[in-house]
Order: structure tokens, then C-alpha cells, then sequence
């Protein structure tokens, strides 16, 4: 889903001045991406890697946690609208067409002690199928629940060391896939008006990183070149110090690499290197996940994986384009799970028996077990 995304673009459709306002870009300090200390240390929130190797770190955007809440509710509003318009043909419609009457399992022929019936129908009825219709219309249109259905299942943000570029997917309504340069980004922790500060921080509302894309010439009255980029934090609530760590992650895998095997037990707040090789945990599925991948992620059992199922089977799984060469020769996640350090991918093909023996040598290297690694060299 891209909630965020559509939300941006509206506001900078209407003008500069309330894409800018959104996320008060020129009412808070923008961090470049030389600058360090905006946090104590590195912070990886679970769940929003897709992979992480020594040419790029790829990363998701936010919306998946509420996508399957967003589809459950827009069915509902949609079933509603749909039995609204069936009671308003049968007292309103059928009876002008076929001089008869129904509602809901009762049906005779229209007589004129009815007049009532069919009054209310062109009414109070079609005043409710109206206000139906205009609610399916803000929460499609206006509140960006269309991103939920029939488009990319998520976004992409691959942060490439060799190339000092950033590659991002996202639907065409939403900014389009775009190439950044690395050096001319900008973090924002606060992406959200001013005015509603106190309501974020009182509400405790999770909030995205957003990466700033200036316009190309700071004079140019079409702001040609800006844009933003939103990163999922995985934060359940307001937690700027996280959006922070997140950063400073992000900014030192660019600017220094991976400089450690793995994240150290009891890592302290200060910790600052990263890791080649990440947890599960930090991990997300990269592809169109099943329904068990689904509870897996959401961490819940109910009926939201079912409705997850649902929007999944309308949307598509993007992938880079080639002439893109994003990848510096290290492949894709979805095709090269181990190589690429697409941790949570490895585990699902494993548990489906799609790694090669090498590959599953490899997996229990990094993130297996010792006997694991035994019994994979025995095979």
C-alpha cells in the first residue's frame, strides 16, 4: 500500500506550497547525508529489510501492516454501497421499469397505496446510496485506499553502494519508479504538518522516514527534481529516536559498508556498525508472500491474513527493470535469496525446498545452527 505516497502527491499536485507543508520540509532541519549524529546509534526496526549485501541494502516502504485493515474496511463500505443500491432499484427503479415492488425478500405488484414506498426510494433512500457512493469516493480516491488494490503489492527502495544511487518503486500515480542521487538526499524525522505535532506525539502515531529530494535548482518556480521518499520504520508508535537510528543506518551502509558479521547479543544504544549479514527478524519476504508468510509478518492468526489474501490476488510483485542495472551484479533477491542477503526469502524457499545444496550450505553459514550447517554438509 502507499498511503503516504498518494497523500504527498495530491498536496503537490495542488501546489509546492502544500507538498512542502505536509511534511513541514522547510519548518525542521533537513540531515544531509555527510552529516552524522542524529542519533546515538544504528537502529534497525523488524520486519522492513528485503535484503542487505556489499553492493545494496534494499528496504521497504511503509503500508504493508495496514493494508489487510485498510481492504477489510473498503470490502465492508463496498458491500454496504452495493446492498444500498439494490434496495434503492427495488422500491425506486423496478417498480417505474416492471410495475413491480420488492425489498429485500418481499416482492408484489406495484399498487397505489405504495406511493409511499416508492417516495422513500427517491428520497431517503437515494439520499443514502448517495452519501454511499461519496464515502467509497473519499476512501478510494481521497484517502488513497486505491493503492491497496490492483498496482504494485509494495514499494521498493534499494540503496546501491557501487552506483551512489537510490532505485525506487512505487505506482505511477504515486510518483513512479525513479532513480535518485544518493549525495543530494536529505533525511526528514518529522514527516508530518506542524500543526499536528502534539496530536502525533499525544496519539503516539508511527511515522516513516522520509528522504528529501530538493528541486534541481533551488529558483525554478516548477520545483522540477523534488520528491520524497518513505521508508517504513516498523515502529508501532511515535518513536523519533528509531526514525533517527534508521537513518543513521541507511547512511552509514552507504557511506562505509558493512563492517561487522552480525549484530552483536546486547548491543548497546551506541552501537554503530552494520552488519553484513542481518536477523531474520529485521527481514521481510521479498515477493508476494502466502498466507502463512502473511500471519508470519502481521504476527496474527484472525481474519486479517484472509483479507491480505485477497488484495494480494488483485496486485503484482514489481521488479527492477534491467537497463536499471541496480543490482552491480549481485542478482535479485527473489531469484538469489542467500547471495543477496535476503534472509527472511532464503528461509521460505528452504522451508519449500528451493535452495541447491550449495546455497543451503551457505544459509547455515550465516544464519543456521551448527549442527544445521553439519547435517546440510552431510547431505
Amino acid at each position: 500500500m502507499f498511503g503516504r505516497e498518494y497523500e504527498y502527491i495530491r498536496a503537490r499536485r495542488k501546489s509546492i506550497a502544500k507538498g512542502r507543508e505536509l511534511l513541514n520540509i522547510d519548518g525542521q532541519r533537513r540531515w544531509r547525508v555527510e552529516q552524522a549524529g542524529a542519533a546515538e546509534g544504528v537502529f534497525i526496526p523488524g520486519r522492513c529489510a528485503y535484503a542487505q549485501n556489499d553492493a545494496y541494502l534494499e528496504l521497504a516502504n511503509p503500508g504493508f501492516s495496514v493494508q489487510s485493515l485498510v481492504a477489510s474496511w473498503a470490502l465492508l463500505v463496498l458491500l454496504a454501497c452495493l446492498f444500498t443500491l439494490w434496495m434503492w432499484y427495488g422500491l425506486a427503479i423496478h417498480p417505474l421499469v416492471f410495475g413491480r415492488i420488492f425489498f429485500l425478500g418481499w416482492s408484489e405488484a406495484y399498487e397505489s397505496e405504495m406511493l409511499p414506498l416508492l417516495i422513500g426510494g427517491w428520497t431517503l433512500v437515494l439520499f443514502v446510496v448517495v452519501g454511499c457512493i461519496f464515502f467509497v469516493f473519499m476512501m478510494f480516491v481521497g484517502l488513497g485506499a486505491r493503492t491497496a488494490f490492483f498496482g504494485p503489492l509494495r514499494g521498493r527502495i534499494r540503496f546501491n553502494r557501487k552506483t551512489r544511487k537510490v532505485y525506487v518503486l512505487r505506482p505511477r500515480y504515486c510518483g513512479g519508479n525513479k532513480v535518485f542521487e544518493w549525495d543530494r538526499l536529505q533525511a526528514i524525522f518529522k514527516p508530518f504538518p506542524a500543526r499536528m505535532e502534539q496530536k502525533v506525539v499525544r496519539f503516539h502515531q508511527a511515522q516513516p522516514l522520509a528522504l528529501y529530494h530538493p528541486p534541481f535548482a533551488e529558483d525554478d518556480p516548477a520545483a522540477e527534481g523534488e520528491d520524497v521518499i518513505f521508508i517504513d520504520s516498523a515502529t508501532s508508535a511515535y518513536y523519533p529516536e528509531a526514525v533517527a537510528g534508521l537513518w543513521e543506518y541507511i547512511r552509514r551502509y552507504m557511506e562505509y559498508g558493512p563492517s561487522i558479521d552480525v549484530i552483536p547479543p546486547k548491543a548497546p544504544v551506541t552501537f554503530q556498525q552494520i552488519p553484513r549479514f542481518l536477523p531474520p527478524a529485521y527481514s521481510t519476504y521479498c515477493g508476494m508472500p502466502s498466507a502463512a508468510q502473511c500471519r508470519l509478518e502481521m504476527d496474527v492468526s484472525l481474519y486479517l491474513p484472509l483479507y491480505m489474501a485477497l488484495v494480494q490476488s488483485t496486485c503484482f510483485w514489481p521488479r527492477f527493470p534491467t537497463a536499471w542495472e541496480s543490482d552491480s551484479g549481485m542478482g535479485e533477491p527473489e531469484d538469489r535469496p542467500v547471495q543477496t542477503g535476503a534472509v527472511m526469502t532464503a528461509m521460505v524457499y528452504r522451508a519449500e525446498g528451493k535452495l541447491s545444496q550449495a546455497d543451503e550450505v551457505q544459509f547455515m553459514k550465516h544464519w543456521g545452527t551448527e549442527e544445521g550447517l553439519q547435517e546440510a554438509l552431510a547431505r
